[in-house]
């Protein structure tokens, strides 16, 4: 995951999951992915015709009554090692982030928002957005909080806990965390505990997921700012003290093996009003995915999570009955995405490319900074192929990065697997191939390094990948990693942890990636001003009419321009090779017979978005 996950409601990033919400304005309300449809475009051309009507707050969820007390074990291959709801990096510290964090809004099953700590969601309509603001404000937007909030440690919860989320986000000593819209935000006034009034310097599309989370003031702001980025106050050591509003506080960590979850008694559900159901729930760590099967259809655990596609027909050798698996469509899709940054960006910071030495003798430059080659890659991969023999054609390829669920998707003419299509254009740019077959240009040799995890179905897709990148010339080193690596936050990875995508030392990667229910999340993911640290442009896109397409999109509240600017986004990224996006994943889950109200989640919120509300059977 990434993209999504530098602010766990924006984007992943990952991407990300909090509690859920009850009372929601009116179904027919014209907002989607938080903008209030009505109201003049800031920029753009004007929309023509009436606003399109889409339903993104009337969500059907509605959980089972069940008893209270009892505890689930939930498993995952990956470790979370980071509790910070800002840095989330990876999947299953989101899922992590959904028990123990909540916020203003959570994205539902059925694709809706919904409120959590906030007693409805601003809108135009409603009144709660206002543009043109007060006072001279761009927008002003009203959040009004529910009554009486307190934090896991009894102290209240209110409008100053995310007001200092918002400064710490500012704070210039902060680093790895995401701006976009915070900066945008001129006065943050709290007339009482429960009001918000956020002053606006310009419109801002993505107001509504805005709040990653509150974080506790009074615990946080004797803690140096340079500390907190470094892990103190949320390390293992600190944990069971730090004051969380989500379902759940965490009680202790046992590296490698668990993380030991209580009910937070001072949070409720907001479709039950109550707190939540279990007592306990406990995260199990596996070491592989293969490893967490077994140990599920052994009885070690009562739900497990962040399977693949490609695990469907192994669920089924291994007996585990169909009642027990569940597989929906998800805002996620597989895809190799290129290191933009040339050579002379390299630097502490990030920028430039792979440090890994099995292909450094190619010369001083980094091949995929080269448009031409990344144009050549997207014709040189055969996702057809990748489909039938390594997913048993149990997937849907993709065109373009959205999924086909979300309201401003815009379909693709898709670029064709075509070897000599990826020849000429290699043969156009100057890449000549040597005696080797492998091809140069200006001393650098097209040599790349082919980073993923240690998912066997990736190392697979990508022994397939590397041998048509050898029929056009390419020579690529495959380098599987552990997630840890691939993933680790900026704060934590420097320049030569391997395959660091947020460092940049990488080439080309294959990962997946949870495209945003807010378009906000293509922003903060792709726009040249979004480079890590600053945001979450990790493969340090550079290019004017993504910028365009996504300026037009961020600065206005119009749905017709909002939609417009996707499908233009959609076309460049299409055109340019930004990534090869390979296919639409599907969210697989076991849910054991104990485990009760488990729908799962195919957005970024994941499939413990609504723990407070899972019971023991």
């Amino acid at each position: 995951m990434r993209k999504g996950l530098v602010s766990l409601f924006a984007v992943s990033a990952i991407a990300f999951a909090a509690c859920g919400g009850s009372a929601s304005p009116s179904p027919s309300t014209p907002v989607a992915s938080g903008p209030a449809a009505s109201g003049p475009a800031a920029s753009g051309p004007a929309a023509s015709g009436p606003a399109e009507k889409v339903d993104v707050f009337g969500t059907k969820y509605a959980p089972e009554d069940g008893p209270d007390g009892g505890q689930i074990i939930f498993a995952d291959w990956q470790e979370a090692t980071q509790y910070n709801p800002f840095y989330v990096g990876q999947v299953s510290e989101a899922n992590v982030a959904a028990a123990v964090w909540a916020s203003t809004v959570v994205a539902t099953n059925d694709y809706k928002w919904a409120p959590d700590l906030a007693k409805e969601i601003p809108t135009i309509d409603n009144g709660e957005v206002k543009v043109p603001g007060d006072g001279g404000d761009a927008m002003t937007v009203t959040w009004t909080l529910k009554p009486d909030l307190k934090w896991s440690d009894g102290q209240p919860l209110t409008c100053d806990d995310f007001k200092y989320a918002w400064e710490w986000v500012l704070d210039p000593k902060n680093v790895g965390v995401t701006t976009i819209g915070y900066e945008d935000i001129t006065a943050f006034d709290c007339p009482d505990a429960s009001t918000m009034v956020l002053h606006y310097k310009k419109i801002f599309e993505g107001y509504i997921t805005q709040h990653t989370s509150p974080l506790p003031r009074h615990y946080l702001k004797d803690i140096p700012i340079e500390q907190q980025t470094k892990g103190a106050g949320f390390k293992a050591a600190d944990v069971k003290k730090l004051p969380v509003s989500g379902a759940f506080k965490i009680d202790s960590v046992t590296p490698q093996a668990e993380l030991r979850l209580v009910r937070n008694d001072n949070y409720k559900s907001p479709f039950r009003d109550k707190p939540a159901h279990l007592d306990t729930l406990i995260f199990k760590w596996y070491a592989d995915a293969d490893a967490m099967i077994a140990g599920f259809k052994g009885g070690e655990a009562d739900g497990a999570t962040d399977l693949q596609d490609s695990d469907l027909p192994k669920l089924k050798e291994v007996g585990i009955p169909d009642a027990n698996v569940s597989a929906i469509p998800a805002f996620t899709y597989e895809m190799l995405t290129a290191n933009w940054s040339p050579k002379t960006d390299d630097s502490d910071k990030g920028g430039g490319c792979t440090h890994n030495a099995a292909v450094l003798d190619r010369g001083d430059g980094c091949p995929m900074s080269d448009p031409a080659m990344r144009q050549a890659i997207a014709y040189a991969v055969d996702k057809n192929e990748i489909n039938s023999r390594i997913l048993s054609g149990q997937v849907v390829v993709a065109n373009t990065l959205i999924s086909p669920d979300a309201w401003f998707y815009a379909d693709q003419t898709p670029t064709n697997f075509d070897i000599e299509k990826a020849k000429s254009i290699l043969d156009a740019a100057g890449w000549a191939p040597g005696a080797d077959g492998t091809r140069e240009k200006g001393g650098v040799k097209a040599r790349i390094e082919l980073c993923t995890t240690s998912r066997q179905s990736r190392q697979d897709t990508l022994a397939l990948v590397a041998a048509h990148f050898k029929e056009i010339g390419i020579d690529a080193v495959i380098n599987p990693v552990s997630p840890a690596d691939i993933f680790e936050i900026y704060n934590d990875a420097t320049r030569d942890t391997p395959c660091s995508i947020r460092r940049s030392n990488f080439d080309l990667a294959e990962f997946a990636s949870s495209s945003s229910l807010d378009p906000l999340g293509f922003y903060t993911g792709f726009h040249s001003s979004q480079f890590y640290p600053v945001g979450a442009n990790q493969s340090r896109v550079a290019d004017p009419d993504i910028d365009a397409a996504l300026d037009q999109m961020v600065k206005s509240v119009d749905f017709n321009v909002i939609k417009t600017a996707m499908a233009q986004f959609q076309k460049v990224y299409v055109e340019k090779a930004v990534e090869v996006p390979l296919y639409y994943r599907k969210n697989v889950d076991l849910k054991g017979d104990k485990l009760g109200n488990f729908t799962g989640n195919p957005t970024q919120f994941g499939p413990t978005w609504n723990v407070w509300d899972w019971f023991a059977k």
